[in-house]
């Protein structure tokens, strides 16, 4: 067996409380590298075509990958994997902090769940062993009361805690997974689907250490690292400000999202900034295992309002845009508060903010009146309006019931699928990046398996400049000619192709993009390096990236298996209207034409049937994935399970 993992992974049954240890080999491992290949691997192998996301028979994953636990930055990531509530497609979602790593030290590189408790429970994990424990004393109490009474119960306060929330146990749609009370497995529900297998928790310790194969050449790159990745601005700017810098930075180049997508700046966003975030909230900074970036902020704020508790973390710029900018809220002390109560709860923020935006639209254009919310008069701008809704949505309590199904469901339920300002892709909420300044980010949005994601694939500002560390980084993946943002030409189409499989890859491997080209500052080459020191394969980057691309292929054969076709890979009609202000506005950066050429460009680079977006028979034998054809020829097509937007 290769160095850097267990070569164990634990299935769990919690139907009839049955658990089981499987050795798959290395050649497994070699083929998937773990992480998303090892969740898409089980859900499409053993999950019934057409399996309704909360049914008992949804196959869910917990995997790290096999860099997850190397004593190197930003290597500390796993994914939870299955079949996403809010989407109905094959989902993924990972997450950093200590739980990955942790449960690879207790003896195992997954969890494989199946069926469903009667009752609320937790799996405890520790020395290669496992434990159902009973959960019916915390199991609608706030994630940290959760955290603090696993790790009384069990005896130890170096237990790492990865749960759902409250908001995951009453199935909001998009309830997050958090370990750690501040790292998220964010998006695609999957707090909800732990939700919906009463399993309210996963708690590991381990003191077993993860071997390698040359670990002092890891420690020699690490220390290099470590003394180093702030001479490049990258690294300075990730250390300074985390992402909190991106309000600003977006706004000046008019690509941030404010008022539902319809405004793409602000007169001034130094109240949502970086500077006045560090100086109004920030306490301390913190990494996560093993990392000296430490872009996470740890807040303090004291307010007879707006005071949240440091445990629970301060907002990124994806929560700063959808629950400030986006909403027209200006006061990073309501943002703040809002983070808090979505941390509380299990909320992903992203899809929470972008909820409630499409609802107060809803409520200008007198689609919804005072009648549907409650008599709430939903506004823009009303901070005090979000933080109630933010709770009536953990709660599930009156128009929150609504708000907990997400946008998607919320425009069937008024008939708005089809209307431009349904800001979904797959049923999944945009993120806040504006495509109108990020085409490749639009191509993302459109084309990723699991609902539009900002982390589909690096943007495309970064390959711009020709003399810029992040283009030079990508040479050796065999991008060489610098391209403009907003190009949607054969050059981007290509280059996508080649970023998106390298960020699978970093995905599935476990680790963090902040740590590597080109969003971070390690070389690719010194990356590919340190693959070997720890597993001890005779690896190249080819060999990874083709690994990674196969977990991409089992998503995409999942989905067309449960009715998802390329007419769902598309943008909604408001991102290709004239920029709304900023630089370029009054122009259409693309038209749906130059969109729909690209994509069609992408699924014969990708080997992607244009017509059914199932993987072609001639790229899965390439990828050494006949079964999957074979499976695919077997189960006939039938009507989805998710919403179309």
């Amino acid at each position: 067996m290769a160095k850097g993992m267990t070569g164990k992974i634990l299935h769990v049954d919690l139907t009839d409380r049955r658990i089981e240890i499987e050795e798959p080999g290395e050649l497994f491992y070699r083929r998937l590298l773990g992480g998303r290949g090892i969740g898409y691997h089980y859900l499409l192998r053993d999950m019934p075509p057409r399996t309704d996301a909360f049914s008992p028979a949804n196959v869910f994953t917990l995997a790290t990958g096999v860099m997850t636990g190397a004593p190197l930055a930003a290597s500390c990531r796993f994914a939870a994997v299955g079949k996403s509530p809010l989407t109905g497609a094959a989902g993924e979602s990972e997450a950093a902090g200590f739980f990955g790593p942790e449960l690879k030290k207790a003896g195992f590189d997954a969890v494989v769940f199946r069926g469903a408790s009667e009752a609320p429970v937790y799996l405890w994990v520790t020395e290669g062993r496992a434990e159902i424990r009973d959960a019916r004393a915390f199991a609608f109490l706030e994630t940290r009361e959760v955290e603090d009474a696993i790790r009384s119960e069990l005896g130890s306060d170096k237990i790492r805690v990865a749960q759902a929330g409250p908001a995951g146990m009453r199935r909001v749609r998009f309830a997050n997974i958090t370990n750690n009370l501040g790292h998220f497995n964010g998006r695609n529900g999957f707090g909800a689907v732990m939700g919906s297998k009463n399993l309210r928790a996963v708690a590991a310790l381990g003191t077993s250490e993860i071997e390698f194969h040359d670990a002092e050449s890891l420690r020699r790159t690490a220390t290099d690292y470590a003394k180093t990745f702030r001479r490049n601005p990258a690294g300075e700017a990730l250390y300074t400000y985390g992402t909190t810098v991106f309000p600003e930075i977006l706004s000046a180049a008019g690509g941030l999202p404010v008022n539902h997508f319809r405004e793409s700046a602000l007169e001034d966003a130094s109240p949502l900034g970086g500077d006045r975030y560090n100086e109004l909230l920030l306490k301390r900074r913190k990494g996560c295992h093993a990392c000296p970036i430490m872009c996470k902020r740890v807040i303090a704020l004291e307010d007879p309002v707006y005071g949240v508790d440091p445990r629970y973390g301060g907002p990124e710029y994806e929560t700063i845009a959808a629950l400030g900018s986006n909403l027209k809220i200006l006061d990073l002390r309501a943002v703040a508060k809002g983070n808090e109560i979505c941390n509380r709860y299990g909320m992903d923020t992203i899809t929470a903010g972008m909820t409630i935006a499409f609802a107060c639209e809803c409520f200008e254009k007198g689609i919804l009146t005072a009648a549907d919310t409650d008599g709430l008069e939903l506004r823009f701008g009303d901070p005090a309006l979000v933080l109630r809704l933010l709770e009536m949505i953990g709660r599930r309590e009156g128009f929150g019931e609504v708000l907990a199904e997400g946008s998607a469901r919320l425009a069937r339920r008024l008939n708005l699928e089809d209307a431009d300002f349904c800001l979904c892709v797959k049923g999944q909420e945009l993120a806040l990046h504006d495509p109108r300044i990020k085409a490749g980010v639009g191509m993302g949005y459109a084309l990723c398996t699991y609902g539009a994601d900002h982390m589909d694939a690096p943007h495309d500002p970064s390959f711009v400049d020709p003399e810029s560390f992040s283009f030079r980084s990508v040479g050796v993946l065999g991008i060489h000619q610098p391209m403009p943002a907003t190009a949607l030409n054969a050059d981007k189409v290509r280059a996508f192709v080649l970023l998106e499989r390298y960020w699978r890859m970093l995905d599935s491997l476990g680790l963090c993009v902040f740590g590597f080209a080109p969003r971070g500052v390690m070389p690719i080459p010194t990356l590919v390096e340190c693959i070997r020191a720890v597993t001890g394969w005779e690896t190249s980057l080819l060999d990874l990236m083709q690994s990674a691309e196969r977990g991409s292929l089992l998503a995409r054969a999942f989905n067309a298996r449960e009715g998802f076709t390329p007419r769902d890979d598309r943008l909604p009609g408001r991102i290709f209207d004239p920029k709304p202000n900023g630089p370029g506005a009054g122009k259409q950066i693309f038209s749906p034409e130059d969109f729909a050429k690209a994509l069609q460009t992408y699924y014969a680079i990708a080997g992607v049937d244009p017509a059914t977006g199932r993987p072609t028979d001639a790229k899965l034998l390439e990828a050494g994935l006949e079964w999957v054809a074979e499976l695919l020829a077997r189960d006939s097509e039938a009507p989805r399970t998710g919403p179309r937007r």
